[in-house]
């Protein structure tokens, strides 16, 4: 079984954080995109798929009869389970009572929203176009639509960001009651405006230990008020776990289309080119490798252990590899249990809960 997801990649505001493949201002290309996305699509028809997942950019941005054929394009054209589940990132600001009709009609029974923040200031700073009253008024208009999958994004360790701020942006997020929360923590990526002001010395990343003590705080209060922590990032309320994400940390197969969308099929790895007329252009390729099997070997363990509820599974590695993991990796296996940031029993590995403060150093070691 397969995952789809569907690439696009219009925003009404590119964000100052942002280094995805997402374009501001480029609404006249928006029916050139939709009819070449359904053509990409095309050539996969008929391919079995129980999770899709439409992101970006901000696929609610797009106009209503471009969503429409979007949406169209993923229930005709693909094979989906009976049980499927079908998300559409949006954003406060872009969802109208039309829109969301529209989506309630395709099927569409998960929101991804992204909140970041209910802190206007921050949102500004953040290059956000909704406010905090934004957000509250698209969670109310998307449950009197009937959604009752909600996931709300929230950003944390912002440059000036407080402890406080921190506090009250939670809090106010718990408040809506959503079924799923990711929180991240704010990474300068190159090429954004932040990596810009950053290098003039107007903001600086917060250190490590800031890091971890608002990450600490996150997972304690959401904890508190009934959100299991199930992957590093992520966060549920009665099993409503993401199952198309969690379809990536497991190393399923999945079918990305559209600009800058990746592939994952038969250990084959595709990755289309990020600017228009690349994707325009028989939709060019900017990688297309097949990975081997010390690197399957390797996704299988740094992906998996993210899931820090399951972890993995070390009869299933042999199974997929034919190897035993304590084979291949009891160096670093046994390192790490030896550090209490490891927890080993039976057929599980997973990680600690101290060890998630610094699981990237930690998956680094299985690279």
């Amino acid at each position: 079984m397969m995952g789809l997801y569907i690439h696009i990649p219009f925003c009404v505001s590119k964000c100052k954080y942002c280094d995805f493949a997402s374009y501001s201002g480029r609404e006249d290309l928006m029916h050139k995109y939709t009819t070449a996305i359904r053509r990409e699509a095309a050539e996969y028809s008929g391919f079995e798929m129980d999770t899709v997942y439409i992101g970006g950019g901000t696929p609610t941005c797009l106009e209503i009869g471009c969503l429409d054929e979007v949406l169209y394009m993923a229930r005709s054209n693909f094979c989906l389970t009976d049980d499927f589940e079908f998300t559409v990132e949006a954003n406060p600001g872009t969802l109208t009572r039309e829109k969301a009709r529209l989506l309630k009609k395709y099927g569409v029974n998960r929101i991804s929203l992204g909140a970041q923040s209910f802190s206007d200031k921050e949102l500004s700073f953040l290059g956000r176009i909704h406010t905090a009253s934004d957000t509250v008024a698209t969670v109310e208009l998307l449950r009197s639509e009937g959604f009752d999958n909600i996931s709300l994004d929230l950003m944390y360790a912002l440059p000036g960001q407080t402890m406080s701020g921190l506090a009250d942006s939670l809090k106010k997020l718990i408040s809506l009651n959503p079924e799923h929360i990711s929180c991240y923590g704010l990474k300068i990526e190159e090429g954004t405006p932040f990596a810009l002001m950053e290098s003039r010395g107007e903001i600086s990343e917060k250190t490590e230990d800031e890091y971890a003590d608002m990450y600490e705080y996150i997972v304690s209060e959401l904890a508190k008020n009934g959100y299991e922590r199930y992957e590093i990032s992520n966060f549920a309320k009665n099993g409503k776990v993401s199952r198309h994400n969690t379809g990536y940390w497991r190393c399923k197969h999945y079918l990305g289309l559209g600009l800058g969308a990746s592939s994952y099929i038969d250990g084959r790895r595709f990755t289309k080119a990020n600017d228009f007329d690349s994707y325009f252009n028989g939709f060019a390729l900017s990688e297309d490798y097949s990975l081997s099997k010390e690197e399957l070997m390797s996704e299988f363990v740094i992906l998996g252990l993210r899931l820090v509820k399951d972890g993995i599974s070390a009869s299933e590695f042999k199974w997929r590899f034919g190897n035993d993991i304590f084979d291949v990796y009891g160096e670093q296996l046994n390192k790490f249990q030896k550090l209490d940031m490891l927890d080993i029993s039976g057929d599980r590995i997973r990680l600690t809960d101290r060890a998630c403060f610094v699981s990237n150093s930690i998956l680094y070691e299985f690279i």
